[in-house]
């Protein structure tokens, strides 16, 4: 993938785990890890009992629902808790990467997409993505025009409650191609796990399961495996959010004192009662909001304080 740009607002670039590079703008963009490889070997849920000469082959007996199977294992629960605790500690996009993998297997999934994006802004939407799956399939999904029509991400915009994919409703053709393009990179069957901000956040991030085996996530053992999922997508959350933090107050250099004049245009304060309440003028409370804004890559105040919060610069 190259960082050409596919579609107004949305850019799509591509990194290593091993040296990954990330973009943040105001206007918007996409930064994708792909896995290295992340496929894995499976066995079959059933098989023929082998026979001696003449007698007829007996069929096993079903074993059940293979998520079924997976999430019973004694240690499923601690396994996945164990990784997800790690995550918190991690310094890089590499090694959360790693983890990110680690998680999905020991979840019983195959492919995985996290995507942490910011909801109702198209002017400051970021939308950002790591791969446990084809990497092909970013370049397709941007060139498509998928991000405006993604039904999964409508879901989890308004949801938080980890669901099957199959049980949400699409009944328009763009959604329906949308999944279609999903189902051919893995996904045939997807469990859809939202994770949200605190209380005046927008940002969100979905960490969306998918395995090529239809009807893997349907019905019983996801009860169990849903626990497992929303930890890993709450600390994935957690993490980019911190990041996103530490990239803008490292590349735009936001100090305290941006931080004190971001704080009382949140709370609707005039540049004449900022200034007062500073004792300074107002003439210079507006060249700091225009440094400001110039640092951020915003055209006014009003989008500078939006970004903050939806960062976590600022409590909403």
């Amino acid at each position: 993938m190259s960082n050409e740009k596919k579609s107004p607002g949305v850019g799509c670039e591509r990194s290593s785990p091993s040296s990954s590079r990330t973009r943040s703008t105001s206007g918007g963009g996409v930064t994708t890890t792909p896995s290295a490889s992340s496929t894995r070997c499976s066995t079959s849920a059933s098989s023929e009992t082998p026979t001696s000469s003449g007698e007829a082959a007996t069929p096993a007996k079903p074993e059940g629902p293979a998520l079924a199977r997976i999430v019973a294992a004694a240690n499923y629960t601690d396994h996945v808790a164990a990784i997800a605790e790690r995550i918190g500690e991690a310094m890089d996009q590499a090694t959360v990467h790693g983890l990110l993998v680690d998680g999905v297997h020991a979840l019983g999934a195959e492919h995985a997409v996290f995507v942490s994006f910011i909801r109702d802004n198209a002017d400051l939407s970021t939308c950002r993505f790591m791969l446990v799956c084809e990497p092909g399939w970013c370049q397709r999904y941007l060139e498509a025009g998928c991000f405006a029509h993604d039904p999964w991400l409508a879901y989890a915009a308004h949801h938080s409650e980890p669901i099957p994919a199959s049980s949400l409703p699409v009944l328009d053709a763009e959604g329906q191609r949308v999944i279609a393009l999903a189902q051919q990179n893995g996904f045939a069957s997807a469990a859809l796990v939202p994770a949200h901000s605190g209380a005046g956040h927008s940002r969100i991030s979905l960490l969306c399961l998918g395995s090529p085996q239809p009807g893997f996530f349907d019905g019983e053992g996801f009860g169990r495996f849903r626990l497992g999922a929303r930890l890993l997508a709450a600390e994935l959350h957690d993490w980019w959010l911190a990041r996103i933090r530490r990239e803008l107050i490292v590349k735009a250099r936001i100090t305290q004192a941006d931080l004190e004049l971001l704080r009382h245009e949140h709370q609707g304060h005039s540049s004449k009662r900022i200034a007062a309440e500073l004792n300074v003028s107002k003439s210079s409370i507006n060249s700091r909001f225009q440094r400001m804004n110039m640092k951020l890559g915003v055209p006014n105040r009003r989008l500078a304080t939006r970004l903050a919060v939806e960062c976590g610069l600022l409590i909403g």
